[in-house]
């Protein structure tokens, strides 16, 4: 998809196949309207009058090109009222234009929408590429008649600010950006278990490398990882006839190459089975995207590298696939974990933690400025948030704060959580220093808790993402978030 701004506001002249125009509620209109209204004899306001064409907002009427005077097809999308068109109102006639514009085979347009709301252009400018390729995105890859490819091939918007208009167009193009990131992390995420293990997302660390000079990447197999003594991330993977790999991706855009890194920590278990304490089978199909905070560090790691980010980046994802068998690892072990915090495995389903705990304990070694790791950890983050929002904890309140804010910037919501002694107290052991499951109450932040016994030498932030990373059902599939929410935290800190 192409996207380009005209610094110009006379919509009869330009030549795209489709003109997209918003008309108001009530009957004050756009110098626009009355433009299309002069060359065509007033048909918009004939149609608006008769009821024919409404402003009520995401209502949408498509006048084909022979009948009207410019001999182009017109748009024409209701946008509500005036003064309360907001982003969120943006979003939906977004939404509705493309949804219509695909339906009816529209190959390229030239829209009006910048032209609503000067104060938020520039958002709408950053939303339009997120939102066009969430709507026209498919993954085929493993079905034997494809997707039509979309018919929309171009977007030319109007604008009319000569001096702003360089910090939209740099708004379009992080747009654009986010947009590519999500889809490469929906098309990692969507990969199935035989396709994608630790191996496929070391191979997919490693040709990102080759794509951008700006990136180092380094593979850990499991002989690399049992002499760092990460014994609890190497205890999930053992019952698998994958190899658990981990993939370190560094990115050194700041000035000073050594000035200490934003670190992301993805969790990575591309299929978990529950290993011995074994999950029921109904949904377990969805189990692939156990995976997705290792996606979700892979596209962002890609935007980094397109942005260009004055800061240097760390994107680790942690590679692993959780088994049953004869050499898995069991309930009632003990492990020794790589910081030498003894746990005791209470259940061989809260996996999730063990990867990670190794893992945030081999990032002190970049002496972070902050780490944030992504993970699909708790079904109890679903039932206190729903698929609404990503649970986020950390033992930094700013830094949670920073990350909520820049969630809501971004649209892609999350919610802080409560993280205290009451909590830790679930996890204490009879005879190991913790167990990795605190029971069914307070779920996702006894996990929480888990995590933060290894990372007290770091600001630090945990994101579950359980209930938002996918959809299930008839639309199953990765959502690509929290993509957006994080490049935007990395955006806010340049």
């Amino acid at each position: 998809m192409q996207y380009a701004i005209k610094n110009s506001l006379v919509i009869t002249k330009q030549k795209e196949e489709c003109l997209v125009i918003t008309v108001q509620s009530g009957k004050t209109q756009s110098n626009l309207i009355k433009e299309i209204d002069n060359v065509n004899n007033g048909l918009i306001s004939q149609l608006i009058k008769s009821g024919d064409i409404s402003g009520e907002l995401g209502k949408t009427t498509f006048l084909y090109s022979s009948a009207n005077a410019t001999k182009q097809k017109i748009l024409v999308v209701g946008c509500g009222e005036a003064k309360s068109f907001d982003l969120n109102s943006a979003k939906k006639v977004i939404q509705a234009t493309i949804k219509e514009l695909t339906t009816k085979k529209v190959k390229n347009i030239c829209w009006d929408i910048l032209t609503l709301n000067p104060a938020i252009s520039g958002e709408i400018a950053k939303q339009l590429p997120q939102i066009t390729s969430e709507l026209t995105y498919s993954f085929d890859q493993f079905k034997s008649t494809k997707s039509k490819q979309p018919s929309l091939q171009k977007i030319t918007l109007l604008y009319s600010d000569k001096q702003t208009i360089n910090q939209v167009e740099s708004q379009l193009f992080q747009g654009q950006i986010i947009a590519d990131a999500i889809t490469s992390t929906k098309n990692i995420a969507n990969m199935p278990s035989n396709v994608c293990n630790a191996k496929y997302l070391a191979e997919e660390g490693e040709s990102l490398g080759k794509q951008y000079i700006n990136l180092k990447v380094t593979c850990l197999g499991e002989k690399e990882l049992a002499k760092l003594n990460m014994n609890a991330y190497l205890a999930v993977g053992r019952g698998s006839a994958n190899e658990s790999i981990m993939t370190v991706i560094e990115y050194h855009g700041a000035k000073d190459k050594k000035a200490q890194p934003y670190v992301l920590v993805g969790k990575g278990l591309t299929f978990d089975s529950g290993g011995i304490s074994i999950k029921p089978s109904a949904g377990m199909d969805e189990m692939k995207y156990d995976m997705c905070g290792a996606a979700t560090v892979f596209g962002v790691m890609q935007a980094v590298a397109e942005l260009k980010l004055p800061i240097n980046v760390v994107g680790v994802m942690a590679g692993c696939e959780n088994m049953p068998d004869g050499n898995a690892y069991r309930p009632g072990d003990i492990l020794t974990t790589m910081s030498g915090i003894t746990v005791e495995v209470i259940n061989t389903d809260a996996e999730g933690r063990l990867v990670l705990c190794d893992t945030l304990t081999y990032v002190e070694r970049f002496k972070p400025k902050t780490v944030i790791d992504i993970a699909t950890l708790t079904g109890a983050c679903i039932v206190a948030l729903g698929h609404h929002y990503t649970g986020v904890m950390g033992n930094n309140p700013q830094l949670v704060e920073q990350l909520v804010n820049s969630s809501n910037k971004a649209g892609d919501k999350a919610w802080s959580l409560p993280i205290d002694s009451d909590f830790q107290e679930q996890i204490k052991s009879t005879c190991a220093d913790i167990v990795n499951a605190g029971g069914r109450d307070g779920g996702t932040i006894t996990a929480a808790c888990f995590l933060s016994r290894f990372t007290e030498k770091y600001q630090w932030a945990h994101l579950d993402i359980a209930g938002t990373a996918w959809k299930s059902g008839a639309n199953k599939g990765a959502t690509g978030r929290p993509v957006a929410m994080l490049i935007q935290y990395l955006l806010d800190q340049k």
